[in-house]
């Protein structure tokens, strides 16, 4: 006797192939039942593997707009699985990913994910909803399609490679991009092949329809788009290609990496907030930096390595400065800021952002410089943009070349050494309105002049850090009060101060 559960291999590369095929709905419904058991078999089990990391993590620069957890989809509900607004993916997809970041970056354009990793009960909680009453999402999302026929259309499949860790959603932003709308229930629902001022606003740019738009127009090279959004999409699926992710005809937004061999097995661990533990536990060079209490105006600076399970201090400690206000919970990596105890970062408020940060570009009045970390060569031109109303906010910018629609900025090429040699820290990445811009570490005035907001030391310390950092290590910075700091020291896995 033929068993009930019996599992096929698939090979479909997303759930909502549009390829031809019929599946009795008596058939669809046992797969379901039989597909939702066994999801739930595997979540009492599995754990995320290491090799799948949070994007965040690896380039908080990438926007994400992460549709299944919310009811911003096609089902009108967040679907199993998706604990929180997250992109996971294998390391190797998303080092991939932070190349084509860079890459487009380079252009004035960038990245905004809408999916990655799928918990196959996603996927089941997906065909389930085609199974049931009510479809409070079709106006927007299937106008013209009925979802008793998902699974005879193939817009539901048994398997997605997504669930596999190698395939993301995304799509294209730019300076022609509308701002995006923030999203409610109340939303009115607009057809996804409406023309692009009319659509839903997802700060994106034209790309002749919406995502997860389940209508002949969302083919790749489909001829029913005007030339500007066939032009974004040429210059979206061309970076993506090169940076050895290969597309999907049906789906514009649709890319699979296969360029170090993807995973084979199907995974599903939930996804869950990202954590400063999960972050650490990538990390190979910290720095450490501590004061008394949120008030004070001074710091002490360690550098650690990782060996093995553990962070061993490297070198001696060394003094900074911190914001002429203290420090204040900065926006970093780690989730749920706001509903931490002590000041919030703000634009202007003269503090130092606390938290767990990434370090980006290193920067400095010469041509070049001695660091692996990527160097800005700075000019009489380069600003920092500190106006939260700009599209530039907290961004490093050739003021010579780059549109302004500024009213506030920093000059970079100062007459005094401060900025000499500096690095950023990726406290406000992406940036959100009012929360601080334009943090780094730099060169102080002296041992107890503060700064504006960031975190200031001697010339030699911030050279032996040029030297020192490494980006394939994943350095982090920690920057807390000591009470904070050994608060936080167990759940975040941070070292003994």
């Amino acid at each position: 006797m033929r068993p009930v559960c019996r599992v096929k291999s698939a090979t479909l590369s997303r759930p909502f192939p549009h390829r031809p095929g019929s599946l009795r709905a008596g058939a669809w419904l046992r797969w379901i039942l039989c597909l939702s058991v066994f999801a739930s078999a595997m979540a009492a089990a599995q754990s995320r593997p290491g090799d799948m990391v949070y994007l965040r993590s690896i380039d908080p620069g990438i926007e994400q707009d992460i549709r299944y957890a919310s009811a911003h989809n096609f089902t009108g509900h967040p679907l199993d699985g998706y604990a929180a607004a997250q992109c996971l993916l294998t390391l190797d997809a998303a080092l991939a990913l932070a190349r084509v970041q860079k890459a487009l970056s380079a252009q004035g354009y960038g990245l905004k994910v809408f999916d990655c990793y799928r918990p196959s009960r996603a996927v089941a909680d997906m065909g389930h909803f085609a199974t049931v009453p009510g479809d409070p999402r079709k106006a927007e999302f299937y106008p013209r399609v009925d979802k008793q026929d998902f699974w005879r259309l193939g817009y539901v499949a048994r398997v997605s490679n997504h669930s596999r860790g190698s395939t993301v959603d995304l799509t294209l932003t730019g300076p022609q991009a509308l701002p995006a709308d923030t999203w409610t229930p109340a939303a009115a629902q607009v057809d996804c092949t409406a023309p692009y001022g009319q659509r839903w606003r997802d700060g994106a740019l034209d790309m002749g329809t919406g995502y997860d738009c389940f209508d002949e127009r969302a083919h790749t090279d489909t001829p029913l788009i005007d030339a500007d959004a066939r032009k974004n999409r040429q210059l979206l699926s061309r970076a993506m290609e090169q940076a050895g992710f290969s597309g999907y005809d049906k789906e514009w937004w649709h890319f699979t990496y296969s360029g170090a061999g993807p995973r084979k097995d199907v995974m599903d661990f939930p996804i869950t907030p990202l954590q400063a533990s999960n972050l650490l536990d990538t990390s190979h060079q910290l720095i450490v930096v501590t004061s008394k209490n949120w008030t004070d105006v001074q710091g002490t600076a360690q550098r650690h390595v990782r060996r093995g399970s553990t962070f061993e201090k490297y070198a001696e400690p060394f003094a900074v400065v911190l914001g002429k206000s203290g420090l204040a919970w900065g926006k970093g990596i780690a989730e749920n800021v706001e509903q931490r105890q002590g000041p919030v970062k703000r634009e202007g408020d003269g503090k130092a952002p606390a938290g767990l940060f990434k370090l980006g570009t290193a920067f400095g009045y010469d041509s070049s410089a001695s660091t692996e970390l990527p160097y800005l060569a700075l000019t009489s031109t380069s600003e920092c943009v500190d106006d939260s109303h700009s599209r530039h906010y907290n961004e490093l910018v050739d003021g010579a070349t780059t549109t302004r629609d500024w009213n506030s900025s920093e000059r970079m090429r100062r007459d005094d050494d401060m900025y000499r040699q500096g690095i950023v820290i990726e406290h406000n990445t992406p940036a959100s309105p009012a929360l601080g811009s334009c943090i780094f570490f730099h060169i102080w005035r002296g041992p107890s002049s503060p700064t504006l907001g960031c975190t200031a030391m001697d010339q030699a310390d911030i050279s032996r850090l040029f030297g020192w950092l490494d980006p394939r290590q994943s350095p982090l910075l920690v920057q807390l009060p000591e009470t904070e700091y050994e608060h936080f020291r167990a759940d975040w896995k941070l070292p003994e101060r």
